[in-house]
């Protein structure tokens, strides 16, 4: 169908902005209301739970771990402003690249966090600008930084 085509110009889809695009499939349907079904056996091949929840639920574990053993990292991020909820997406936003990056690092746990620190600085130069923003001494940075990738090297453990 083209746009020239489409009854209703004023219900034009913006593909930019959708969050998600669904496959269909056309059917014989007529009806005015359901023109096109979704075909999901053709996409059966899509493992999401294997692809799209297991990283999500270990990331969870991990931050649930920080919040309760390691309360101190939060309040001296937060000591000069910085909101619950922006502490909270930086130290998950290390705990994701530590997730996502698991298996490039290897050595002692020492010798991983120091070069997880260095790439996650050079990848992701950003947390720590926000850190300075909101006047976390480099001390504190490097201080909440090690303990960030410390505890997600620790606890997220990949299988072969």
């Amino acid at each position: 169908m083209y746009y020239n085509q489409w009854d209703y110009p004023y219900f034009v889809p913006n593909y930019q902005t959708s969050q998600y695009y669904y496959p269909v499939a056309p059917t014989t349907n007529d009806s005015y209301l359901e023109p096109y079904r979704y075909n999901e056996s053709i996409f059966s091949y899509v493992q999401y739970d294997e692809e799209f929840e297991r990283p999500t639920r270990d990331v969870d574990r991990v931050m649930k771990i920080l919040r309760r053993q390691y309360p101190n990292i939060y309040r001296e991020a937060q000591r000069d402003g910085m909101d619950g909820k922006l502490t909270e997406y930086l130290f998950r936003s290390m705990v994701r690249f530590v997730d996502g990056h698991y298996d490039n690092f290897t050595g002692s746990i020492n010798e991983r966090v120091e070069r997880a620190a260095h790439q996650l600085k050079r990848r992701n130069p950003w947390i720590f600008e926000v850190m300075s923003l909101y006047n976390v001494s480099p001390v504190s940075r490097v201080r909440i930084t090690n303990t960030v990738l410390t505890v997600a090297f620790e606890s997220l453990r990949r299988t072969p």
